[in-house]
C-alpha cells in the first residue's frame, strides 16, 4: 500500500476530498494514490505547504514510518 493511501487512512480523508483541494479529479488523485500515474510538480507544493508532506514520502522512495504524530496530525519528518 503507498504512502499516500496509509496517510489518507490514517487521517480519515477520501480521495475525493483531496481531489477538491488539489483542484483535480476523484480519478486523478486515485491514479496517482495508487502509484499508476505520477504525481506533479504542483502536487509536491501544496501537499508540503498545506500537509508538511515531502516529495519523497508523497512518491514512496521514504517509508511510511518517517511519519511522527504531532498535536495537528501526522507530519513528515524527512
Amino acid at each position: 500500500m503507498s504512502n499516500m493511501k496509509r496517510w489518507l487512512r490514517a487521517r480519515g480523508m477520501t480521495q475525493r476530498s483531496l481531489a477538491i483541494e488539489l483542484g483535480q479529479t476523484a480519478s486523478n488523485i486515485t491514479q496517482k494514490v495508487n502509484n499508476r500515474v505520477q504525481w506533479q510538480y504542483r502536487d509536491f507544493l501544496v501537499l508540503r505547504d498545506k500537509y508538511g508532506l515531502s516529495s519523497d514520502f508523497v512518491q514512496d522512495l521514504v517509508p511510511y514510518e518517517s511519519l511522527s504524530r504531532s498535536d495537528e496530525g501526522l507530519v513528515c519528518d524527512v
